[in-house]
C-alpha cells in the first residue's frame, strides 16, 4: 500500500503495524460519514435505487408463494456471494445438499455455503425477535458462517492479527485495514451509526437508507474486523439492514459477482481515497438491478407453477400431488422423504405424487434407481434461477 495512492485525509489516518510487521503501515477508518458528498449523479442514482426498492416492496406484498421463492432467492444468494470469494459450488448442488442432508462426502463448498444460508436465517430470526442489527449479531454471522473453519480463524471473535488485502506480502498489498487494537472502537463507532436501527435521534438518520447501506457495507469492509469470511458477512449484512427497515430481503451478490472488478476497484476508492460518490452510485444501480431481478424471477416462478397446475387439472382436487407445484417453488430439488415432510403425508403418499410429476415432465428424475434416497430436480426453475 503505497503511501502516494492514498488521499491526504487517508494519509492522516495511517498508524504503524504490530510486529512482526511494524516497518509498514496500516489505515484506520474515520468514522462512518454523516453526511453525503454532493454530486448530481449520485443524488440521481440514490433517487432511482430508492423507488426501485419501494416498487419492490409494494409489488412483494401482493405476491403468492411469497416465503417460499424468499427462501430459494435466499440460497441463490448464499451461492453467488460465496462465488465471489471463489467457490465453485452451484445452486442445484446445495438444493441437493439440503434435501438429503449429505453430512459424508459432501463437498467441502457445499458445506460452506450452506453455512451462508443458515446464517442467514438466523440472521432473520433475530431481527423478527427485535434484538435488532448489534454487534452480537454480526459476531453471531460469522461464528456460524466459519463454524467449520480452522481454530486459528477465530469464528466470532475480531481478528488478533494484522491482516491485508491483494498479495501474499503485506509490503505489496492494495490495502492494510486497522490493527487489532483498533477494531472493536471501530466496530462500535459503525453499530452507534449504521446496525441500531432504533436510535433515531442521530443526525445520520437522514441519509437515504440506500446510501447508508452503502456507507455501512464499504466502512464494515475497510475495517476488515475478522480473520475470513469478511466480504460474506459483509454482503449478509446488507439484506438484513434492508428486512429491519421493512424491506423484503434483497440480494445483491448476483450483480456484485458480475461486477465484481468494478465491485472491488470501487470499494478501494473508498479505502484508499474516499471517493464515496462512485461506491454509492455503484451500489446504487446493484440494488436497482436487484430489484428488477428478483421481481421477474418471482414472476416467471408463479407462472411455472400456475402452468403446471394447470397440467394437474385432471387430477383430483384433494390429491397431494395438488399442492406439489407451490411448494416446489422453494423447494426445486427435493427427495420423496423431504416432500413428504412438507405435505405431511406418508412416503408412499409422496411417492405416487412424484410419479405423477415426473409423469407430466414437472419433476426430472435421477439416472440412478436408489428406491428411497432419490433426487428429484424440477428442471424448469432451476434454469430460470441459473439464467443471469
Amino acid at each position: 500500500m503505497r503511501q502516494r495512492d492514498l488521499s491526504p485525509s487517508r494519509q492522516r489516518q495511517l498508524v504503524a503495524c504490530d510486529p512482526p510487521y511494524a516497518h509498514c503501515k496500516a489505515i484506520v477508518p474515520p468514522a462512518t460519514p454523516r453526511a453525503l458528498p454532493s454530486s448530481p449523479k449520485m443524488s440521481s442514482a440514490i433517487r432511482e435505487a430508492t423507488l426501485a426498492l419501494d416498487q419492490l416492496r409494494a409489488d412483494a406484498g401482493l405476491q403468492p408463494h411469497a416465503r417460499l421463492i424468499t427462501r430459494t432467492l435466499a440460497r441463490r444468494e448464499a451461492v453467488q456471494s460465496s462465488q465471489i470469494e471463489g467457490t465453485r459450488t452451484q445452486l442445484p448442488e446445495l438444493l441437493e445438499y439440503e434435501a438429503t442432508h449429505a453430512l459424508d462426502g459432501a463437498p467441502a463448498d457445499a458445506r460452506v455455503t450452506e453455512r451462508y444460508v443458515v446464517a442467514l436465517d438466523r440472521g432473520m430470526a433475530t431481527l423478527h425477535d427485535e434484538r435488532g442489527l448489534d454487534l452480537d449479531l454480526v459476531r453471531q454471522l460469522h461464528r456460524t458462517l466459519m463454524a467449520d473453519a480452522p481454530v486459528r480463524v477465530r469464528p466470532g471473535e475480531w481478528r488478533d492479527t494484522q491482516a491485508w488485502i491483494g498479495t501474499d506480502r503485506i509490503e505489496d498489498a492494495t490495502f492494510v485495514p486497522p490493527p487489532p487494537a483498533y477494531i472493536d472502537a471501530c466496530m462500535r463507532e459503525l453499530s452507534s451509526s449504521m446496525l441500531r436501527y432504533e436510535a433515531r435521534e442521530d443526525e445520520f438518520w437522514e441519509i437515504p437508507l440506500v446510501a447508508r447501506l452503502a456507507l455501512m457495507h464499504a466502512q464494515f469492509e475497510t475495517i476488515h474486523p475478522f480473520m475470513d469470511g469478511n466480504g460474506r458477512v459483509g454482503r449478509l449484512l446488507m439484506p438484513l439492514l434492508l428486512a429491519a427497515e421493512g424491506y423484503p430481503p434483497l440480494y445483491l451478490s448476483g450483480y456484485l459477482l458480475r461486477h465484481r472488478h468494478a465491485y472491488y476497484d470501487a470499494l478501494a476508492a473508498v479505502q484508499r481515497r474516499d471517493e464515496w460518490d462512485g461506491w454509492i452510485a455503484f451500489l446504487c444501480r446493484a440494488i436497482v438491478d436487484a430489484c428488477g431481478t428478483s421481481m421477474a424471477i418471482v414472476r416467471d416462478l408463479q407462472a411455472i407453477a400456475v402452468r403446471w397446475q394447470a397440467t394437474l387439472a385432471d387430477v383430483r382436487t384433494d390429491a397431494a400431488v395438488q399442492r406439489v407445484p407451490g411448494l416446489l417453488l422453494g423447494h426445486p430439488v427435493t427427495t420423496i422423504k423431504e416432500l413428504a415432510s412438507l405435505l405431511g403425508t406418508t412416503f408412499q403418499t409422496a411417492s405416487t405424487a412424484v410419479d405423477q410429476l415426473v409423469a407430466r415432465g414437472i419433476l426430472e428424475a435421477p439416472a440412478r434407481e436408489v428406491r428411497r434416497d432419490r433426487v428429484f430436480r424440477a428442471r424448469e426453475i432451476l434454469n430460470r434461477l441459473e439464467r443471469p
